[in-house]
């Protein structure tokens, strides 16, 4: 069985659910270190000027060792409907908005108190959108205690898969011989952009992928 493992993200990109998709299990790293300014809590949506991120707030000041399932939002501010007014003024002239748009505005009338459950909701609402059938787990499942490429392939044996399905950029920090050791095979994702047409002129790579469900819809599989 081949295994692919990645932290929990708001509004993931392509590369994200390419491997969701060529993966026959899908492990959720929900109980590692949260990383500021990167992407657990934000991502990019395609604009006019080219693009923005949409950041979830999150409380962090004096809690640096806190998990990404520990992280709590700071709802001290009326993020959500920021977001979504930002998705509905750049998403509008979309082919797939008005098909998606009562969806997206239930995601973001919830409450969520956690990061950990807004990032499930935006990973859940494009895995069924893509129609993306690979069962997913948790990594706090396992109790692991290893960290970097030990963690992993501890990860995979434990979940019964004897293949891993790493990101390319991956290449230069995990270690080939822990998961030989584990009796895991190392294999690397082969995900290739590919331009598609946008809501404006011009094409901007790595955003979101609900920028690719919301301009190209059912098509969208051709792109992952």
């Amino acid at each position: 069985m081949k295994a692919a493992i990645h932290q929990l993200q708001y509004w993931p990109g392509l590369r994200f659910f390419a491997k969701m998709r060529a993966a026959e299990l899908f492990i959720y790293l929900d109980d590692v270190q949260f990383e500021k300014r990167e992407f657990q809590n934000r991502n990019r949506i395609r604009t006019a000027r080219g693009w923005q991120y949409l950041t979830a707030p999150v409380i962090s000041k004096g809690r640096f060792s806190q998990k990404i399932n520990e992280v709590e939002m700071d709802n001290t501010a009326a993020w959500s409907e920021e977001h979504l007014r930002a998705i509905k003024t750049n998403y509008a002239r979309a082919p797939f908005f008005k098909e998606y748009l009562p969806r997206l505005e239930e995601l973001y009338s919830r409450d969520y108190r956690l990061l950990a459950d807004l990032a499930i909701a935006t990973m859940d609402f494009l895995k069924d959108a893509f129609a993306i059938g690979t069962p997913v787990k948790f990594s706090s499942e396992f109790n692991i205690a290893e960290t970097s490429s030990a963690r992993l392939a501890r990860l995979c044996a434990a979940a019964g898969a004897d293949e891993y399905l790493s990101g390319a950029g991956a290449r230069a920090y995990l270690d080939p011989g822990v998961f030989s050791f584990a009796g895991v095979k190392l294999s690397w994702q082969d995900f290739k952009p590919r331009e598609y047409k946008q809501a404006f002129p011009g094409f901007e790579p790595d955003m979101s992928a609900l920028d690719l469900l919301l301009n190209c819809g059912p098509a969208s599989l051709d792109y992952l």
